[in-house]
């Protein structure tokens, strides 16, 4: 059955409503029965999916992300908001926020789901130490040291060189034909081997030892 709700005349008592409308991300909006009643255009572009198809029905059914779904229905259980990471295809990242929606008077009148596209973010995050590192090597002109202390094995060998040249786990999975888990892997292993606990701190072991991509000096 279609439901129709007075957007304006609902959601405009909700103070979150109106701070969050200049900002470039997804909005869905339900009603305490879970119906939506709102869909922005950001949101329809990163769930895939259509608000008029979405208007008035469950937002549980218009989920396609299982991950998502999951959190969703998590959120079920806690009154207040909650916050989780997900991951879509071809290596997007969300930050996901469910929050209750209140009147002025403090009466729940539903809840809202914020979408914020943190794939940049976290590929700032990822490579900024990495060129931090490279650039440290270069300025204080460490010399190599001999010998590898280290018993990493080709593959974990092969990684650090990737590593080293600044890419991220998803290039270095393309280089090799693996998956990005599968690097991530190697890393968690060759970490404790090498003695370091941050991808800086293997960028600059694998400098100092002269560690680096096919071809280049």
């Amino acid at each position: 059955m279609k439901v129709t709700l007075d957007l304006h005349g609902r959601c405009g008592e909700c103070l979150l409503f109106g701070a969050i409308q200049g900002l470039e991300d997804g909005l869905v909006l339900v009603d305490p029965q879970g119906i939506v009643f709102h869909v922005n255009r950001r949101a329809e572009d990163l769930l895939g999916m259509s608000a008029p198809r979405a208007m008035g029905t469950k937002l549980r059914g218009c989920l396609k992300l299982p991950a998502l779904l999951r959190f969703w229905d998590s959120t079920l259980r806690h009154p207040e908001a909650a916050s989780a990471e997900l991951s879509l295809a071809a290596g997007v990242r969300l930050r996901a926020t469910v929050s209750l929606c209140k009147s002025m008077g403090g009466e729940t009148i539903g809840r809202a789901l914020l979408l914020r596209d943190i794939t940049r973010e976290k590929r700032i995050q990822l490579e900024l130490p990495v060129a931090v590192a490279q650039r440290l090597v270069e300025m204080t002109g460490v010399e190599e040291e001999t010998g590898e202390p280290a018993a990493l094995t080709g593959r974990e060998r092969q990684i650090l060189a990737l590593l080293s040249g600044g890419l991220t786990n998803a290039g270095i999975a393309a280089k090799l034909h693996v998956s990005a888990n599968t690097v991530a892997s190697h890393l968690k292993n060759l970490y404790p081997k090498i003695g370091v606990h941050r991808r800086s701190q293997a960028v600059a072991y694998a400098l100092s030892r002269g560690i680096r991509p096919s071809g280049s000096r």
